[in-house]
């Protein structure tokens, strides 16, 4: 069959983030991350025998127009898209109008999908199918039995004018029985993230699941849960082989939700990096108490440039409300482990928990300036449905949303705080970037490590969308 993937456009503040963002929202800078689950899925259906295209009408800034116009181009039996919370309403609009210009099956998945999977297609009649869950490792299952699908668990579908829900099945436990994303079909060239340093740049993912259980965490919770399944090392070096040897790749980002956990593995990684004389560069997500000084040591040996760590609050009894399991000092003791070995220290802050007060907020921001890491994302939690959080905030009366649009982050908060309004969270994570990036001290220490022209880019790169983001929480 002829297979449509495609990203329609998301009307919005900026350019919107669906595929492969754990912070789903309008970016104001066009650094988009590599849609690696829509790589995955074109890879499957051409290994079973089906014809792929692809359209993403965010990266390409095409219009709705032009959009229906190139879908029609490719004639499709069947389309397909990653649905997400904030785009949802726009996303029943484009796939209403693709229905009506190509009469194709229509097929989502995503976790808005998952968590939502029978009233998406109540609200929305072109839809056919959900792809509940991992939908990369269905999708060719799907649409090679498009016609029969009683027997394909984990999908939501019509029959006879009724909704059929098959049970969830079981995940693919040997992700190395997965073929490598396609990166021609889904061009790898049309994607970076704002903090690359060298170019060929790609995005890679070596495991999935999270065994961790934090209230926000969108993907563990909706997508491929909470066992975190490992592909071998040789099957993820053949994959870097075919990455340096076909694209000449420069610099790696490990997706995986947390690469940290298993210290064996990392070390052994690291190692074989460095034996069979790979030069790149590479970052990945970590948390504070996995790593240690071997592991750090190993890691930076081998060429990685930083780790993303989760630190959410500086707040004690927010991190235990929102399951963090983590302490300040533990904290404290790994960020400053990453910095001893000289890897980049990205720190993830949250603030706007419902459990959250102004009080609770300052400590936020302090903490992550005596904290100091190399770079910091303050964001606000959207407590998207499928989460935890999402489930209490809405069981106590807590939302602040009046539809689906209003979790894109451009809108402020979605849940209640004990003592602020909403517009007040927004100027202070404004106030934060500014207190953070514009002290003395952090300027300074940007400038003794910037040591080559690739960070020198990077950090204008950086400064450039820092402006933009404050601008756009001080309008809010």
């Amino acid at each position: 069959m002829n297979v449509l993937i495609i990203n329609p456009p998301w009307p919005g503040k900026g350019f919107g983030t669906r595929s492969q963002n754990r912070i789903i929202k309008h970016r104001s800078d066009k650094y988009l991350q590599y849609p690696v689950f829509l790589a995955y899925s074109a890879a499957q259906l051409k290994d079973a025998g089906h014809k792929v295209c692809y359209i993403d009408s965010v990266i390409q800034e095409l219009n709705v127009d032009k959009t229906l116009s190139l879908a029609k181009e490719n004639n499709p039996d069947v389309i397909f898209m990653e649905t997400t919370t904030p785009s949802i309403e726009a996303d029943y609009i484009s796939l209403e109008k693709l229905k009506d210009a190509t009469d194709a099956i229509i097929i989502v998945g995503g976790p808005h999908a998952t968590y939502f999977h029978k009233q998406v297609l109540i609200d929305c009649p072109s839809i056919d199918i959900v792809i509940r869950h991992e939908f990369d490792t269905k999708i060719a299952s799907v649409v090679s039995n498009i016609h029969n699908l009683s027997d394909i668990k984990g999908i939501t579908f019509r029959k006879n004018n009724e909704l059929v829900d098959n049970f969830d099945g079981t995940v693919a436990e040997n992700l190395d029985n997965i073929p490598f994303p396609d990166r021609v079909t889904i061009p790898w060239h049309w994607y970076k993230e704002a903090w690359y340093s060298r170019l060929p740049f790609m995005n890679m993912m070596t495991s999935r699941g999270c065994p961790y259980h934090c209230a926000f965490c969108l993907w563990p919770q909706t997508m491929y849960g909470h066992k975190q399944r490992f592909r071998s090392l040789e099957n993820v070096f053949n994959e870097l082989h075919h990455l340096r040897d076909k694209y000449k790749v420069k610099e790696i980002n490990i997706d995986d939700d947390t690469f940290t956990t298993n210290k064996n593995r990392v070390i052994d990684f690291c190692q074989r990096l460095r034996k069979e004389n790979f030069n790149i560069i590479w970052t990945c997500n970590g948390r504070v108490d996995n790593v240690d000084d071997e592991m750090l040591a190993e890691m930076k040996a081998s060429g990685c440039k930083m780790i993303r760590l989760g630190i959410e609050s500086g707040s004690q009894e927010v991190l235990d409300k929102i399951n963090k399991g983590l302490t300040l000092k533990k904290i404290e003791e790994g960020v400053k482990s990453v910095k001893k070995h000289g890897i980049q220290a990205l720190g993830g802050f949250m603030f706007g928990f419902p459990y959250d007060s102004k009080n609770s907020i300052n400590k936020t921001i302090q903490f992550a300036k005596k904290l100091s890491p190399d770079q910091v994302q303050f964001s606000i939690p959207m407590c998207y449905p499928g989460t935890s959080l999402y489930e209490y905030a809405r069981d106590n009366n807590l939302l602040l949303a009046k539809n689906f649009k209003e979790f894109d982050m451009t809108h402020g908060p979605v849940v209640k705080t004990i003592d602020m309004e909403r517009d007040e969270l927004s100027h202070i994570l404004a106030k934060a970037y500014k207190e953070f990036y514009f002290r003395p001290k952090f300027i300074l220490q940007t400038l003794i490590h910037l040591r080559d022209i690739d960070e020198i880019k990077r950090v204008l790169r950086s400064l450039k969308s820092l402006v933009k983001t404050i601008k756009l929480h001080q309008n809010l």
